[in-house]
């Protein structure tokens, strides 16, 4: 799970900004509540802002560590620093997850320059006890390798951290993973460098308004939940079949580039899970795919049958907002995940906004649920708690601050009308909208 999230020097964050799941004094809905140790930590929080205040930007920040750990630096765009300043370039940025894992607390995190594409440090720490235990740590320019392990039959991990001396455009982390799976080494040793991989890699997963992309929800193995669910939140849809697709014409639909990504993310995760099924969404159209053994795949597009009517129609004819919720279903589904969706009201109805969520905060999943909306149905107290809830606002040189309604308990009491306190400006992060603007108003 994740507790924490620190970043800097990223794309509209100039300063330090700490974003925690950490719950606070507030005591209902104990059931948003999970305990990670003597913490208590949230599954839910919603984000809200003016168009362009940063919300998207904290999704993508945390999203960062995926594309580091996957790609080397060369691939990074060098224009990511916050550009509001002019020493922005020279500066570095930093981004730190707190994450429990099997019992374990964890601090993974690095500092680069973006606009360099080097790698400056990076580090990960093992704090569940009194005293931290360093994993590992380097800082290329001061030339510092420090690491708590000691052991010689390991020697391979302080070899590879002595072979990273100076490498500032891959992460150690990502570095020693390649090893090990090379190297078919999965001694318990090497848990905490498992445990921090998988969560960032595997465990976080990314929802943004149509995109091109692969998840994990199997359609035909979950097909009676995803109809339960459906039928929930009062969706037309009786019942679903598969229906066999050329691969070719698939194919043909992606750019070389983002169909490289889907086969290279679908042999990786063979590799390491041995499955054989996914699914593939291209625009308003959903694909089950199937890798065979001989490197082969087949494919089946989904089609749906509506109450009352025999006929069955593709993704493509019905509305983004049910391939919007088809593509959302898996929160309610798996266990141990990390989703981070933005726009999270996208193609929704505010009525189906609210009770995907309420579905999701009375289940006893053990997913976390992190979303950027607009939605003013959600900010409710009958649906979340205070500290649930947070803001992103920009100062006039367009820098962004995050913040929770925390900071407002003695505004937000719990008999109040939360939305309408927002839109009266009471908490910020609202847009200051000249509404006195003449279009055709002439110059004097």
């Amino acid at each position: 799970m994740l507790l924490g999230f620190k970043v800097k020097n990223y794309k509209s964050f100039k300063n330090l900004q700490y974003f925690s799941l950490i719950a606070g004094k507030v005591r209902n809905f104990e059931n948003h509540i999970t305990m990670c140790k003597d913490k208590k930590v949230l599954k839910f929080s919603g984000m809200y802002g003016a168009n362009g205040s940063g919300k998207s930007n904290l999704i993508s920040a945390i999203e960062f560590g995926k594309i580091l750990l996957e790609k080397n630096c060369v691939h990074l765009s060098s224009d990511l620093y916050y550009r509001g300043v002019q020493d922005g370039k020279s500066k570095s940025s930093y981004f730190e997850y707190e994450l429990f894992i099997n019992n374990k607390l964890y601090s993974y995190g690095f500092e680069i320059n973006l606009y360099k594409k080097e790698i400056i440090s990076e580090w990960l720490i093992d704090m569940s006890k009194k005293k931290e235990k360093i994993i590992f740590e380097r800082d290329v320019k001061k030339n510092v390798y420090n690491t708590n392990i000691k052991d010689n039959k390991h020697i391979n991990f302080i070899n590879c951290l002595d072979e990273m001396k100076g490498n500032n455009q891959i992460l150690f982390l990502s570095e020693m993973i390649r090893r090990l799976v090379m190297s078919q080494n999965y001694d318990n040793y090497f848990e905490d460098i498992y445990n921090v991989y998988e969560f960032i890699m595997r465990d976080i997963i990314v929802i943004r308004p149509t995109t091109h992309k692969l998840f994990n929800l199997d359609y035909i193995k979950n097909k009676d939940k995803i109809l339960r669910i459906l039928n929930a939140l009062d969706i037309d849809i009786s019942d679903y079949l598969t229906e066999e697709s050329d691969w070719n014409k698939i194919k043909l639909r992606l750019s070389e580039t983002d169909y490289s990504n889907v086969i290279n993310d679908i042999e990786e995760l063979s590799m390491r899970y041995k499955r054989i099924r996914y699914t593939l969404r291209i625009e308003n159209d959903i694909y089950i795919i199937e890798k065979h053994k001989d490197g082969t795949y087949k494919a089946w597009s989904l089609k749906f049958l509506h109450n009352g009517n025999n006929n069955s129609f593709g993704p493509y004819e019905e509305s983004d907002g049910t391939i919007r919720v088809l593509e959302l279903v898996d929160i309610l589904l798996t266990d141990g995940k990390l989703f981070l969706i933005d726009e999270l009201d996208s193609s929704l109805h505010p009525v189906l906004v609210y009770g995907l969520l309420k579905i999701f905060l009375n289940s006893n999943t053990t997913n976390q649920l992190i979303v950027t909306t607009h939605e003013l149905k959600t900010l409710d107290f009958d649906l979340v708690r205070r500290d649930e809830i947070w803001f992103s606002e920009k100062d006039n040189k367009g820098s962004s601050k995050i913040y929770s309604l925390e900071e407002y308990k003695d505004v937000a009491r719990f008999d109040k009308r939360i939305d309408k306190a927002y839109m009266e400006g009471r908490f910020g992060a609202i847009a200051n909208i000249n509404i006195n603007y003449k279009i055709f108003e002439k110059d004097k």
